[in-house]
Parts: C-alpha cells; structure tokens; sequence
C-alpha cells in the first residue's frame, strides 16, 4: 500500500513537471491543447493546471480560439513573468556581465560593468550592490530567485576548481550568495553555458550533439552530447586550449609544451602582434583595425590562428563527431570573413567534411543566457528537461 501510494506520488510529481514544461515551451497553451500533447485525460490535466496556479507559476491571457469542432472557447495560459527573476553574472577579465530574466526566460535587463584589475572581494561587493539595485527596482511576487556564475575556468560540484584571470582567494561563490540570499546559486565553466545557449536558445536546439568553442582570453570548448552537457569526471571536459599544439626544446634538450591557446587565443594573437609591431596595450578593437587596413604582420597572425582554430575543430570532430560546431568569438563576430577562411581550411583537413560551423550570434550574451537557462531549469525544478527559450530581442539587451 505504501509503495503503491509513492508511486502515485511520485506519478503527479512527474505529471505536473510535464505540464509546468508545455506551458512553459508552447506560450500560450490551453488544458486542451496540454491534454493532447502529453495524452493525458482532461480532469487529470485539471487538477495539475490548478495546482500550478495556486503557486503562482501560471498566469491566464483569456479566451482563444474554439475549434473547427465548436464547443467552448479555451482559456489561455503562460508562464507568469511576474512570479519572480533569476539572476546570472558572467565573471570575466574585463568586464562583469549581468543578465537579469523573469521566470519565463525573458530578458528584464541587462547590463556591462567595468571590473579590469578588480579583485574577486570588490567583484563581489559590485554584485551585491547590483543585486540590492535590482531587489529596489522588482515589483514581482517572489523577487529573485537563483543565481548563476559563469566562470572562466574549470568548475566542479559547484566549486571553482580552477580560474587562470581571475585570484579566487578562498571565496566560496556559492556559499557567499547563498547565506546571503537563500536562493539557489549555481556556478558554470563559461564554454559550457555558451553550448547550452546554442541548445536552448540558438542553433542547437535540433541537433542530438553540437560543440561551441570558446575564444576569448583562452580556449575551451563547451560539448553537448545526446542533448545533455557532457562535463566530464572531473570537470576538465572542453579545456582543448590546453591540448599540446607542439614542443619546444631548450639548449639541454628540455622540452616545454606550447598549448594551442597559446598561439590561438584573443590574447595570444594580441600579444603576438604587440610584439612583432613594437606596440603596447592593444586590445580587440586594435587587430580588428589593423587587419582591415591590410596591416601585413596582422594579417599573417592570423592566418596562423585561422589554421590552428581549424585544426583544433579536425581533432575534436575525430574525438567526438558532434553534428555541428559552433564558435563563440568577439573577434570573429567583428571580422566574419576568418569564419570563412576556417571553415576552407577545416574541409581541406577533414576531405571535405560538410558539417556546420557556424558563428555564435551576439556572443557577448550567449553565456549569460545559457546561464538563464541554467538557474531556470533549477528553479522550475525541471532539470533534464528540455526548455526552449526564445532569444532576445537587440532593444532587450542595448546597454
């Protein structure tokens, strides 16, 4: 008996989640329509409907449509936008980045703070202050609701293990954020998010595997395997910037490594043509000038970069043979032809393999999207779920 009313129980928990996911993926929706789609008796569907709306989660629109068939109109339905906000913060070198989205994935705010040569300490002092900033300004039920770190470096069970940019100093994210909020706060490796955001919002969301690589102060790769993030058993997954790209020996025959971000990152290539040109302090804005006024040092850097971008996308493809690949770089969004160029010298590698690459649109935002989609499906209680979120519209997220 007791066994037979767990499996009840655990039968409406699972119900009410399939509901809660095709309201949320077929706004707006009816019981009818719900009642269809999950082949589920229409009292059934009631019952789990009125239990989503006694805890806020659902908001009515009114009457839609009848069918050819006649009878009664159906009533609408959605996610309620004003149950609450989730928040996620990617933390990067240069800037910290905050997203602001209600329950349903849509954008609230957003918005680029400069945090250049800030520690971690005034980092999170910035963040509080920006979370006290938008507890003022909320006007729905709940308020917030979860929050998401996007670290670049390598994270595990909710820990950063790693960060090469950024000096953690024993500062623990989540349980800072979560004393101080009590809220669920999740940390995720940035690649990572760059590949959910290509599965739930962008061109992943029909493919069965997809990887996005990252290309920014490092390398790394975000890899989504038959739909679900693939992390590895420690983490380490997708940290391809560090696979060995050659051997350099010393004059006693010691070999050191040169990795392939080493000579393929953003900084890298930065860092190569201050060298070669005698210059200081350049950043992204100066190689894309300098490339588009035909700068010849420039333009060699990065046919080197175009070459081992390439290569790199060869040796993952033979590792994983995802569907497609997806590349998340500022300096490519800035000047698209080298996506051409990879793309030419990848087929050449690979004999003509026709798989896509293709450019992560806006990639300023992918990881803090994937990152709402993270802290969304924690909240909503539906991990591995599948969620489709719709992308942003550009008047969203205009700082």
């Amino acid at each position: 008996m007791v066994r037979r009313s767990m499996n009840r129980n655990q039968l409406h928990d699972q119900n009410l989640k399939f509901v809660l996911q095709q309201i949320f993926n077929n706004h707006p929706t009816s019981r009818i329509e719900i009642s269809h789609q999950l082949h589920l008796n229409k009292s059934t569907v009631s019952s789990l409907y009125n239990t989503l709306m006694a805890e806020g989660y659902l908001t009515e629109l009114g009457l839609g449509e009848a069918s050819t068939a006649g009878g009664r109109k159906p009533t609408l339905v959605e996610i309620n936008q004003n149950y609450g906000y989730t928040l996620t913060f990617d933390l990067g070198y240069r800037h910290l980045h905050a997203l602001a989205t209600r329950l349903d994935g849509h954008v609230w705010q957003y918005d680029r703070i400069e945090t250049k040569d800030q520690s971690i300490h005034e980092m999170v002092t910035r963040i509080q202050q920006y979370i006290a900033d938008t507890q003022a300004a909320d006007t729905s039920s709940n308020g917030l609701l979860g929050i998401c770190f996007s670290i670049h470096g390598i994270v595990m069970n909710n820990k950063v293990v790693t960060s090469p940019f950024i000096k953690m100093d024993g500062v623990d994210l989540e349980q800072v954020f979560t004393d101080a909020y009590q809220v669920p706060v999740v940390l995720e490796n940035e690649a990572n998010l760059s590949a959910v955001y290509e599965r739930d919002f962008n061109g992943a969301r029909n493919l069965n595997s997809a990887v996005t690589i990252s290309i920014h102060r490092g390398i790394g790769a975000g890899v989504i395997l038959h739909r679900d993030l693939f992390r590895g058993e420690h983490g380490d997954a997708g940290e391809i910037g560090r696979t060995v790209a050659s051997l350099q020996f010393d004059d006693a025959g010691n070999a050191r490594p040169i990795h392939t971000e080493d000579i393929c990152s953003e900084d890298a290539i930065i860092q190569q043509v201050e060298e070669h040109k005698q210059l200081r302090d350049l950043d992204r804005d100066d190689i894309v000038r300098l490339y588009k006024d035909g700068d010849s040092e420039t333009t060699r850097i990065l046919k080197t970069f175009v070459t081992g971008i390439a290569g790199l996308i060869y040796n993952t493809m033979r590792t994983l043979d995802p569907d497609a690949f997806f590349i998340n770089s500022p300096l490519i969004e800035e000047l698209p032809g080298i996506l051409d160029d990879i793309r030419i010298a990848y087929r050449k590698l690979s004999e003509n393999d026709d798989r896509g690459i293709e450019l992560t649109n806006n990639a300023r935002l992918a990881t803090v999207l994937g990152g709402c989609s993270l802290i969304t499906h924690r909240v909503l209680n539906l991990n591995g779920y599948e969620l489709n979120f719709d992308r942003p519209k550009a008047k969203d997220t205009e700082i």
